[in-house]
Protein backbone atom coordinates (compact mmCIF):
# COMPACT_ATOMS: atom_id res chain seq x y z
CA UNK A 1 0.00 0.00 0.00
CA UNK A 2 1.32 3.40 -1.01
CA UNK A 3 1.40 6.27 1.52
CA UNK A 4 2.04 9.99 0.95
CA UNK A 5 1.38 12.42 -1.85
CA UNK A 6 2.70 12.45 -5.37
CA UNK A 7 4.68 15.40 -6.70
CA UNK A 8 1.74 16.41 -8.89
CA UNK A 9 -0.63 16.55 -5.91
CA UNK A 10 1.82 18.70 -3.96
CA UNK A 11 2.23 21.09 -6.90
CA UNK A 12 -1.54 21.42 -7.37
CA UNK A 13 -1.96 22.16 -3.64
CA UNK A 14 0.77 24.83 -3.80
CA UNK A 15 -0.85 26.48 -6.83
CA UNK A 16 -4.24 26.58 -5.08
CA UNK A 17 -2.72 28.01 -1.90
CA UNK A 18 -0.80 30.62 -3.90
CA UNK A 19 -3.95 31.76 -5.70
CA UNK A 20 -5.82 32.06 -2.40
CA UNK A 21 -2.90 33.94 -0.80
CA UNK A 22 -2.56 36.41 -3.68
CA UNK A 23 -6.33 37.03 -3.61
CA UNK A 24 -6.18 37.91 0.09
CA UNK A 25 -3.22 40.24 -0.48
CA UNK A 26 -5.08 42.06 -3.28
CA UNK A 27 -8.17 42.38 -1.09
CA UNK A 28 -6.07 43.77 1.77
CA UNK A 29 -4.32 46.23 -0.56
CA UNK A 30 -7.61 47.49 -2.00
CA UNK A 31 -9.18 47.91 1.44
CA UNK A 32 -6.12 49.90 2.54
CA UNK A 33 -6.54 52.21 -0.47
CA UNK A 34 -10.25 52.73 0.27
CA UNK A 35 -9.55 53.55 3.92
CA UNK A 36 -6.96 56.13 2.83
CA UNK A 37 -9.40 57.76 0.41
CA UNK A 38 -12.18 57.90 3.00
CA UNK A 39 -9.75 59.48 5.48
CA UNK A 40 -8.97 62.21 2.94
CA UNK A 41 -12.67 62.94 2.43
CA UNK A 42 -13.21 63.03 6.21
CA UNK A 43 -10.36 65.53 6.51
CA UNK A 44 -11.88 67.65 3.72
CA UNK A 45 -15.25 67.74 5.51
CA UNK A 46 -13.54 68.76 8.77
CA UNK A 47 -11.55 71.52 7.02
CA UNK A 48 -14.74 72.79 5.34
CA UNK A 49 -16.66 72.85 8.63
CA UNK A 50 -13.75 74.68 10.28
CA UNK A 51 -13.76 77.21 7.45
CA UNK A 52 -17.51 77.71 7.82
CA UNK A 53 -17.08 78.38 11.54
CA UNK A 54 -14.38 80.90 10.69
CA UNK A 55 -16.73 82.54 8.15
CA UNK A 56 -19.37 82.87 10.87
CA UNK A 57 -16.96 84.80 13.07
CA UNK A 58 -15.32 87.02 10.43
CA UNK A 59 -15.92 88.14 6.86
CA UNK A 60 -12.47 87.07 5.69
CA UNK A 61 -10.93 83.93 4.25
CA UNK A 62 -8.53 82.38 6.79
CA UNK A 63 -4.97 82.47 5.48
CA UNK A 64 -3.77 79.47 7.46
CA UNK A 65 -2.08 76.64 5.57
CA UNK A 66 -3.88 73.31 5.52
CA UNK A 67 -1.75 70.19 5.91
CA UNK A 68 -0.98 67.49 3.34
CA UNK A 69 -1.76 69.44 0.17
CA UNK A 70 -5.34 70.49 1.01
CA UNK A 71 -6.49 73.96 -0.08
CA UNK A 72 -9.50 75.93 1.15
CA UNK A 73 -11.35 78.92 -0.27
CA UNK A 74 -14.30 80.78 1.27
CA UNK A 75 -16.60 82.84 -0.94
CA UNK A 76 -19.75 84.89 -0.35
CA UNK A 77 -22.25 85.96 -2.99
CA UNK A 78 -25.76 87.40 -2.98
CA UNK A 79 -28.54 84.85 -3.24
CA UNK A 80 -31.67 86.91 -3.81
CA UNK A 81 -34.07 88.60 -1.37
CA UNK A 82 -31.31 89.69 1.01
CA UNK A 83 -29.74 86.27 1.45
CA UNK A 84 -26.02 85.52 1.11
CA UNK A 85 -24.64 82.17 -0.04
CA UNK A 86 -21.45 81.26 1.83
CA UNK A 87 -19.43 78.50 0.14
CA UNK A 88 -16.37 76.81 1.59
CA UNK A 89 -14.49 74.83 -1.05
CA UNK A 90 -11.80 72.36 -0.01
CA UNK A 91 -9.57 70.91 -2.71
CA UNK A 92 -8.06 67.54 -1.89
CA UNK A 93 -4.47 66.59 -2.81
CA UNK A 94 -5.77 64.39 -5.66
CA UNK A 95 -7.65 67.32 -7.23
CA UNK A 96 -11.16 66.39 -6.05
CA UNK A 97 -13.22 69.13 -4.43
CA UNK A 98 -15.70 69.25 -1.54
CA UNK A 99 -18.08 72.24 -1.25
CA UNK A 100 -20.02 73.20 1.87
CA UNK A 101 -22.82 75.76 1.34
CA UNK A 102 -24.86 77.79 3.84
CA UNK A 103 -27.44 80.51 3.33
CA UNK A 104 -27.35 83.51 5.67
CA UNK A 105 -29.52 86.58 6.00
CA UNK A 106 -29.09 89.74 8.02
CA UNK A 107 -31.48 90.29 10.92
CA UNK A 108 -32.99 93.69 11.76
CA UNK A 109 -29.68 94.90 13.27
CA UNK A 110 -27.68 93.88 10.17
CA UNK A 111 -25.98 90.88 11.82
CA UNK A 112 -25.97 87.72 9.72
CA UNK A 113 -28.17 84.88 10.95
CA UNK A 114 -26.83 81.38 10.27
Amino acid sequence: MRRGLTLLEVLVALVVLTIVGVSYLQLFSESHRVVGASQQWSDAVAFAQDGMEHAKLTNSDPKNQLPAGFRRHISRRPFGAGYTLVTVSVTLPNGARYDLNRLTRPDTSGVEQW
